[in-house]
This record gives structure tokens, sequence and C-alpha cells, in this order.
């Protein structure tokens, strides 16, 4: 009977301990699922309560309106809902936009400055460590954007290999097609081997509504696409960039990156 109460003891406490997951962004920590429960619990009020406030170490990225990296921009936290030791209240970000700082699970609004001067608004939502959104934007002049954002270990700071800026502009309208793409990187990208550009291109940038690629060529930080074949109808078109443009210096894959514009009537004739 002993032995009987002592295996049905280990298996209540198999049962409690499989009910968490492991995040690969923050190889330290462990966080309770809530959405999984366990049904030989399910009518205890410990159901009811709420996930205690967290901290974690958050990158994210400020463009402009034209989607080009805003750097040395100050971000001071005006508020938030959790109080926690060892958040940060100011940042600034990089050459490349991007911010890295310490900051609490539920709601923080930020005061963005640059130049000594306004911004914007902005307050971010983070419910869970893959659940991270912008709420609002608000007193900015012209269109922002904040995005890209990563959860990493607060003892290894993650590097990045971006897209800093590209023409066409990012949301842009042009009457005339551009006879190419020039994209800007925060480093020099690695150029394909020769005979193979038309090859590696197909894979690594994909554009819809597709048009024709011409020459690849390399000039120092960017990468000169020649393009023609667009509609003569207004269309609105979408190039992606995925991560198997890597930087020379480092080694890394580019952050994935999608530059949308939309060229109008008579656009291709």
């Amino acid at each position: 009977m002993k032995r009987l109460q002592f295996l049905l003891f280990i298996w209540l406490i198999l049962l409690g301990s499989s009910n968490c997951y492991f995040n690969p962004f923050v190889q330290k920590y462990i966080f309770p699922d809530p959405t999984k429960e366990n049904s030989l619990f399910s009518n205890l009020t410990l159901l009811g309560l709420t996930q205690a406030p967290f901290a974690l170490s958050l990158t994210g990225q400020i463009r402009d309106q034209n989607g080009t990296a805003v750097p040395d921009a100050v971000l001071t936290v005006m508020n938030r809902s959790s109080e926690l030791e060892g958040l940060d209240s100011t940042v600034t970000t990089n050459a490349t936009g991007r911010f890295f700082i310490r900051l609490s699970s539920g709601t923080t609004t930020f005061s963005v400055t640059q130049d000594n001067s306004p911004y914007f608004i902005f307050t971010v939502l983070i419910t869970s460590i893959g659940d991270i959104s912008v709420l609002e934007i608000k007193n900015n002049s012209v269109e922002v954007e904040v995005s890209s954002f990563f959860v990493y270990d607060p003892g290894n700071q993650p590097s990045f290999f971006e897209l800093i800026e590209s023409d066409p502009f990012h949301r842009s309208t042009r009457q005339v097609g551009p006879s190419a793409l020039y994209l800007y990187f925060s480093e020099p990208p690695v150029p394909p081997n020769q005979g193979e550009e038309l090859a590696w291109l197909t894979q690594n940038v994909s554009i819809s509504p597709s048009f024709t690629f011409g020459n690849l060529s390399f000039e120092v930080d960017s990468m000169i696409v020649l393009v023609s074949g667009y509609s003569s109808q207004t269309t609105t078109y979408t190039v992606s960039l995925g991560p198997g443009i890597f930087g020379s210096n480092s080694g890394l894959p580019l952050t994935p990156r999608t530059i949308v514009f939309t060229c109008e009537y008579p656009c291709g004739l």
C-alpha cells in the first residue's frame, strides 16, 4: 500500500512538471504556458490567477516614412504597467535604427526624440515572449514604423545585418518605373559567384507581381539590380528580401525586409 501511494505521488509530480514550454529565443528562462491545463486541477482556483509580470530583453527597430532606418533616436519610458527591478528607462537607436532595452510584460509607453526635438510617442504591449505588438503610435507628423522585434538573452546582445535604405523608397509612389533597385545595407553584402547571379537573385529577392531581373552589381555597402517589365497599369509591387543575403564582414544573414511601392499609369510605357 505504501509503495502504491509513493508511485501515485511521483506520477502527480511528473504531471505537474510537464506543464511548461521552452522558448528558443531566451535559453535561460522557462515560463508557464497559459494555454495548457492539467485536467486533474481544473476545478482549483489557481487556474483563475493571472500570470505574474516578468522582465525580458527586447530589441526593435525604428524606420521613417521612407522605410529608412532612424539612428540616434532617443527612447524614454513615460509610463509602464509593471515596475520590476533592473528595467531600462532610456535607450538610443544605433546606426541601423535598432534599440536594445530591458522591459517588463504588460504595456510600456515611450516618447521618442531626435536631435533633441519630439518625434513621436508609441506604446508596446508584451503578453508573452512570443507576443509583442505596437498598440499605438501618435504625435507623429509623418509616417513612422516600429517593428522587427526580437527577444534575446540579456547576457548575449545579438548583432544584425540590416537593410538600411532603398530606392525606390518603401510606401512610395512613382510615375515612371525605376530602371534599377538600389539597396543599401549596414555592411557590404556577399556577392554571388560569377555566372550564378540570376539564380541567386531568384532565390533571395522575391517580387510580386513579377518583373524581369537584369544585371546585378555591388558598390561598397549597396546592391544594384537592373529591372524591367513593369505593367502599364497602376500597380503596387512588393519586393521581399530573404535571409540568403549575407553580410561580408559579420557573416550574418539579412534580417528579412519587405519594400512596397506603387507605379502609376502609364508606368511601363
